[in-house]
């Protein structure tokens, strides 16, 4: 965890959109399946329905925009990274998808009916900016949600990787220092947080993912589908490598499925 004093914002946003463009294919193929299960209780979480706008921030390949639009909604998607908006218009040509900047949005005041951002917040570099930015474009009455991550000590498939490399791996490599990556995952917090942004009657709760993957499956995943963690471990020595991946191979083996 950073202290945000510390924080090169800047950076970290470049560091940040540069990874996305870069794995957008590989996130597309394992994590969206695991963070769209969040689907349908976020869209209930602000009530999507027939007619309303709903904007997505932060899309990704599309999949929340698209379970929007099947409700019925007229859903756009956004994203930092030109490339996951291209995944996005491949997977789902009949929805409006652009690039845009979560904290600083190019739409009007009081545009949608509600907007979302799943499991994004710890990708972008200051959320606070962006869950502003989300509240003035809501029209009166709007709604917001956001999904993130818990703790590592709640989510299996972040406590089997995250072991394996405080276990076997250099942490101290050259990335830029990032914002609490866990900051939302307080309850308490997140509601501060959305209330000082304007939100009234704060709600949270939490939903179950699964990742059913074979060890092989995780591995490529950290390579072709993150940023932080892919920098982390293309930085390691073979010989820290080869700890890291026993590791997890012998952890993984001892769960079959992992919650989120």
């Amino acid at each position: 965890m950073s202290d945000s004093q510390s924080i090169d914002f800047e950076a970290y946003r470049k560091f940040e959109q540069k990874g996305w463009s870069e794995v957008a294919s590989g996130y597309s193929s394992y994590h969206a399946a695991i963070t769209a299960q969040a689907a349908d209780a976020l869209l209930d979480a602000v009530s999507v329905g027939p007619g309303m706008d709903i904007l997505d921030v932060a899309c990704g390949p599309g999949a929340i925009a698209a379970a929007a639009a099947a409700r019925g909604a007229k859903a756009i998607g956004v994203d930092f990274a030109e490339s996951m908006i291209a995944e996005a218009k491949r997977r789902y040509p009949d929805i409006e998808f652009k690039a845009d900047d979560a904290e600083s949005l190019s739409f009007d005041d009081s545009t949608f009916d509600a907007v979302v951002c799943n499991f994004a917040m710890l990708h972008i570099a200051e959320p606070d900016k962006a869950i502003a930015e989300a509240f003035r474009v809501l029209r009166p009455g709007g709604r917001y949600a956001f999904t993130t991550w818990q703790t590592p000590d709640k989510v299996q498939y972040l406590s089997v990787v995250t072991g394996a490399v405080m276990a076997h791996g250099n942490l101290d490599v050259d990335v830029p220092a990032a914002p609490p990556p866990f900051r939302f995952s307080d309850p308490e917090e997140a509601k501060r947080t959305l209330t000082s942004c304007g939100f009234a009657a704060v709600t949270t709760g939490e939903v179950t993912c699964y990742a059913k993957n074979t060890v092989d499956e995780l591995i490529e995943s950290l390579y072709s589908g993150t940023v932080r963690s892919k920098a982390i471990a293309e930085a390691q020595t073979p010989r820290r490598v080869r700890k890291f991946m026993q590791l997890l191979r012998r952890t993984r083996s001892h769960s079959p499925r992992m919650a989120s």
